[in-house]
């Protein structure tokens, strides 16, 4: 167990650190890659999250460089430099920043401290009412690096790097309780809005299930960088690192192959059973309105 932990601690700091370079979405033509948003010389992951704000439709993405808010019509781009308190210590934030939208201008989120050396370099569970201007501590500072944060079924769920561990919790993040995951860092998960104990999640090279919330996992398929979306209970989607988008309409048991996105994706944000939006190696963000068949440009760096 020591010697699980220990590795799943370096995977844990390699991963909040190239890039393939993006070919076209269907219909667009092709464009090389940017370095205006994402340091492409960097390890993955490139890009840490991709939402949407609920009062604005701005989008919001996290990279190795930053925290971005974008507009919908994807003309403005605004940097979003934050802050954090914690036992006396201020620490900026934003780079390898995960977050999650909870409503206008709420956020949850975890992450790192800019520069090291001022607070715990895990963050934890961190909360920010201001759009990400200030953050404050909710739990698990210094002990927990959340990858993935997702709100179903009036629980929170998070794949914790630091333990390897899915933790759920039912009270808004104040308590968890924790169920160990496959070996391997999770670059990704989603859970089954039809089911609050079935999870699928992925790593760098496989695709897992578990069925009664992360007591127990099985391989599912082999899987290379897959990104992952649930918005249907019939509708689950993958992209992997090569482009492909793919749907299952039985939680990843069998896979059918839709069509392809114009470069390397790295976050899905599902809109609805058919409309996604996927952010690119360097930050561009494209939109499909039919299931993932065709695509279209709504943000290029």
């Amino acid at each position: 167990m020591r010697a699980r932990a220990a590795l799943v601690l370096a995977l844990a700091l390699t991963a909040c650190g190239g890039a393939s370079e993006p070919e076209a979405p269907t219909g667009a033509p092709a464009k090389p890659p940017s370095d205006r948003l994402v340091d492409l010389k960097k390890k993955p992951p490139l890009v840490n999250t991709l939402d949407v704000d609920p009062a604005t439709q701005d989008f919001l993405l996290t990279t190795n460089r930053g925290f971005f808010r974008i507009s919908s019509d994807g003309k403005a781009v605004t940097p979003v430099t934050g802050s954090i308190q914690d036992a006396g210590k201020t620490a900026t934030v934003g780079t390898f920043l995960e977050l999650r939208a909870t409503g206008p201008d709420q956020l949850l989120g975890s992450g790192h401290p800019d520069k090291l050396g001022t607070l715990p370099n895990f963050l934890g569970l961190i909360r920010s009412d201001d759009g990400g201007k200030t953050w404050e501590a909710v739990a698990r500072m210094a002990d927990a690096d959340l990858h993935k944060i997702i709100l179903r079924h009036d629980r929170l769920y998070a794949f914790d790097a630091v333990l390897s561990a899915m933790l759920i919790s039912d009270d808004g993040g104040k308590t968890f309780k924790e169920a160990f995951t496959p070996r391997g860092l999770i670059i990704d998960f989603e859970v089954d809005p039809a089911d609050p104990d079935r999870i699928v999640a992925s790593t760098d090279n496989e695709l897992f299930r578990t069925e009664d919330g992360g007591e127990s996992w099985r391989p599912l398929a082999p899987a290379d960088g897959v990104r992952l979306a649930w918005p249907d209970a019939k509708a689950l989607y993958r992209a992997t690192k090569d482009g492909t988008f793919s749907v299952s309409t039985d939680g990843g048991g069998r896979w059918e192959d839709v069509g392809r996105v114009g470069g390397e994706p790295y976050e899905i944000h599902a809109t609805g059973p058919k409309a996604a939006f996927v952010a690119l190696s360097d930050g561009s963000i494209i939109e499909t309105q039919d299931g993932g068949a065709t695509w279209r440009d709504r943000f290029r760096p």
